[in-house]
Order: C-alpha cells, then structure tokens, then sequence
C-alpha cells in the first residue's frame, strides 16, 4: 500500500519523491507560498503530527524550523509504505461585513483618521501623496496575538468595518510565547518570523474585497 497523506482533514496518494506540498496541492488544499516553492518565502510551513519516518531529511531550506516543522515545499516522501498526518498554520475565516458598526467611537461620515487625509483626489498618508481618490479609502487594523492573528478592514471616512479575517499567527514555530520567539530571533538570521508572518498578512489583504492598493 502506498504512503497516503492526511493534510487538514484529507487524505491523497503520497508517491516517493513527491513534496507535501504537491500532495497538499493535489488534496484541493491552499497552502500559502509566494515563491512559488522555491524554498524562500518561508511561508509553506507544515506541522507534521505523524509519520516523520516516512519523509526525507530537512534540507539547507529548512535549517531554520525544528521539531515538527517542515517547508511543505522542500520536504519529500522517502518511504513507499506508510501514513503522514500534517496540516498547515491553519487558515480562519473571512467574514464581510454588511451592516457594519462603526468601530470608532463617534465616528462620521467625511472624518477620515487624521493619519489619512484627502485633499480633492489625492490620498495623502502623513501628508504624502500616496494614490489618488478611488471613491473610498481603506485601512487595515491588525491584531498580532501569540496564537492568532485578526486582520480588520476599515473604511477610513466612516469609521465601518468592511471584513475582517483571522488565521493562526505561523510565527509559532519559533515558539509558543514572546520570549521563545525573542530567543529564537537572536539565533537565527534573515527575520525568518517577520517575512514568515508578512507573506500571510500579505495574503490575508489580498483576499480583502477591495482593491488591495
């Protein structure tokens, strides 16, 4: 019998030689990646539960991950016989708003933050141009927890929120608190956590229904 792979709850045909993350891609799962599994963004990373045995050895890519962590993209299937259980820094929900409260207290119409300003159609961010006037002005309010992170979209001229998102902070394998992730920044170079963290938040925007600019 074949390797089988159990990713997020499904389960496909896990051939030698084959990456998690094609065999993700294969069981209809989205597994986040900017490089396009190139070993670089950092962001495909898989908690392998079960069947470590079954894969092949952590590559220079993934020098930076320990314990159950692997680069989905980087890591093979070795073994011919088996079963692998993994699954992603798992995604929440998208919820869009359609009768949003307005978040700021007191918030009004045309009173947008004054970070933010419009000065006929141009937007302007701490008084410099940054777009022009699109019909709306948009912001992102982030909630960076430990565990998880929630993403909010705001309208900057009413105070509404639009949507807002959350999925579980993927800085986790560096540690499962502040302090193990202070430690592990000083032991390892290139702000692995930082651009891990940055690619999902940058995805997140991205599923926003509005233009992300």
């Amino acid at each position: 019998m074949p390797v089988t792979l159990t990713i997020n709850g499904r389960t496909v045909e896990a051939p030698p030689g084959r990456s998690l993350f094609d065999c993700a891609e294969a069981a209809g799962i989205h597994v986040p990646t900017s490089c396009r599994k190139q070993g670089r963004c950092k962001e495909c990373i898989v908690e392998v539960t079960a069947g470590m045995d079954c894969l092949a050895g952590t590559t220079d890519e993934e020098r930076h991950l320990r314990g159950p962590y692997r680069l989905s993209c980087r890591c093979l299937v070795r073994a011919t016989t088996g079963h692998v259980s993994c699954h992603t820094m798992r995604r929440g929900s998208l919820r869009i708003e359609r009768r949003a409260p307005a978040v700021a207290a007191g918030a009004r119409s045309g009173v947008p933050d004054p970070v933010v300003t419009r000065d006929g159609d141009r937007v302007r961010v701490d008084g410099a141009d940054v777009d022009r006037y699109r019909g709306a002005m948009y912001g992102v309010a982030t909630d960076l927890g430990t565990t998880t992170v929630v993403l909010r979209l705001l309208d900057l001229e009413t105070g509404e929120m639009v949507a807002d998102t959350s999925f579980e902070n993927p800085q986790r394998f560096g540690g499962s608190d502040v302090m193990a992730r202070i430690q592990y920044s000083s032991e390892h170079a290139g702000h692995v956590l930082m651009r891990t963290l940055a690619g999902y938040i940058s995805h997140a925007i991205e599923a926003f229904p509005v233009d992300p600019t």
